[in-house]
């Protein structure tokens, strides 16, 4: 079965300092502590652990919960990389000069050219057994790291390919901890944003509550995420009407055009999209509160099933 091997911990390992102070020495105990529970959320996952000899010890603490599905530690794999702009060669040149040797080589692609994920993705969909990476890839830790092993997990997913990766709706865990350790983790970065299910355009929304699945190749859930609905200046009715229910209100019909122009308007002032509060007080301030009813918040579409709401057209 497909292996994918994640190196953060040896990328964040090179940055400490050399422990020859106090206050370096307490720092390198912190990141050991760190890298334990790193390995346990990895292994819980499915990916194979990096680790630098100096932190082997950092294994002991998740033993006693290991499965046996995985091996922790490296074995004897001869590692190719720097193939950062082989794209448009690797059916040609790449493939067919490694293919015969695949079993005994972890591929590792840089990431200069922009395109280590999908030389990863073709390296397994042609039978590589093995490629190595990090957890949020060169936008966390530089062209240098590899693919993001999240993106090549969920790029296989959508091709039907079984890694045995299971739990990834575990990988927030990842980004909180990376976050811990210093990374900045975009909100929109790919996989581990946790607005890349936001949604606002009125067309979108309108799609995406009928027919999530011509929109995502996978599910919020599967990457323990929720989808969001939020207004600005591109919703349309469509979205004003799902955010209401979600938040609990029925918006009426006959108010919607109204409340649409006074989000724009609002959205084009501050430059960004509305807050829950922010859409909730224009509610409340153009509409008494008779005119709006409670609604059933679980018919937003919003946990990846077709919408029950009745949404028309945006």
């Amino acid at each position: 079965m497909p292996q994918l091997v994640d190196r953060t911990l040896c990328l964040l390992y090179r940055v400490l300092p050399a422990a020859h102070s106090q206050e370096e020495r307490q720092t390198a105990d912190a990141f050991a502590l760190w890298a334990g529970e790193w390995i346990d959320l990895m292994h819980h996952m499915g990916f194979v652990v990096e680790i630098p000899p100096d932190l082997q010890f950092a294994a002991a603490s998740v033993k006693a919960r290991r499965t046996g599905k995985r091996p922790i530690l490296n074995g004897p794999w001869a590692r190719l990389s720097g193939c950062c702009d082989a794209l448009y060669t690797f059916e040609t040149e790449l493939w067919p000069r490694f293919a015969a040797i695949k079993d005994t080589v972890e591929f590792c692609p840089g990431d200069h050219a922009g395109c280590a994920t999908a030389l990863a993705v073709l390296w397994m969909l042609k039978g590589g057994p093995r490629v190595a990476g990090c957890i949020g890839g060169s936008a966390l830790h530089g062209p240098d790291a590899g693919p993001a092993l999240e993106e090549v997990a969920l790029s296989l997913y959508a091709q039907g390919l079984e890694t045995g990766l299971t739990h990834l709706d575990k990988l927030p865990e990842a980004t909180a901890l990376l976050r811990e350790a210093g990374q900045e983790v975009s909100h929109h970065k790919a996989v581990l944003g946790a607005d890349i299910f936001a949604v606002e355009s009125g067309i979108h929304v309108d799609g995406i509550v009928k027919k999530p699945f011509l929109y995502e190749p996978y599910t919020p859930a599967t990457v323990g995420l929720e989808r969001q609905i939020v207004v600005g200046k591109h919703s349309g009715r469509v979205s004003l009407r799902i955010k209401a229910r979600q938040l609990g209100l029925n918006l009426p019909r006959t108010a919607e055009e109204h409340m649409l122009e006074l989000v724009q308007q609002l959205a084009e002032r501050q430059q960004c999209s509305l807050t829950d509060a922010q859409f909730l007080d224009l509610c409340h301030a153009c509409h008494p509160p008779e005119s709006l009813s409670s609604a059933r918040t679980d018919c937003c579409g919003l946990s990846g099933a077709t919408a029950s709401v009745e949404v028309g057209h945006a």
